[in-house]
């Protein structure tokens, strides 16, 4: 037990060292966690009158700001070019829908463009992934406003596809 608690702590190590050396950092919160740009920054979750499923990351380009509104998603003030990465997660997986989708990072892969219509209250682009980790479901969402560049875009995207779990390292007990 003792070498598989050593192997995920110097895997945990490099995958930090390698974001951080790349210019980039990694943001987590309630668990979860992307791999940003240094340019990119953690935004307060906007107020919302949904609980379930609750925010439980939001990462975005300087400038972006929450607003009130009714729709979690699309809860963000864009500036002209500018992009924001929403996560939102289920309490319980029997209410998410996806009960029944086989777990894992695979719906990811689908988060390669961006396109119109795509949220509620949202009149930009913008992309969403659902996926199951953990025994949890998570809804990975991109929303770019209309000036933003293809690299913006493919930026954004990137990221969204770098959502993962805070893999937690145990040490001591031997648990």
């Amino acid at each position: 037990m003792r070498h598989i608690t050593l192997l995920l702590a110097a895997f945990v190590l490099v995958s930090v060292a390698t974001a951080c050396s790349s210019g980039r950092r990694v943001i987590s919160s309630h668990g979860v966690r992307v791999v940003v740009p240094r340019t990119w920054q953690q935004v307060h979750a906007s107020a919302s009158p949904v609980t379930d499923p609750r925010t439980v990351l939001v990462v975005g380009t300087a400038g972006v700001r929450p607003k009130a509104s009714h729709c979690p998603i699309a809860g963000y003030r864009l500036p002209p070019t500018g992009a924001v990465v929403v996560v939102v997660g289920w309490k319980r997986l029997a209410l998410s829908g996806a009960q029944s989708q086989e777990p894992g990072r695979w719906p990811l892969k689908s988060l390669n463009g961006v396109q119109r219509p795509s949220f509620d209250c949202f009149g930009g682009r913008g992309a969403a992934a659902t996926l199951v980790l953990g025994g949890k479901a998570y809804q990975v969402n991109v929303l770019v406003d209309d000036g933003a560049s293809k690299r913006r875009v493919a930026q954004s995207l990137a990221i969204a596809r770098s959502f993962d779990l805070v893999h937690l390292v145990r040490t001591g007990s031997g648990e």
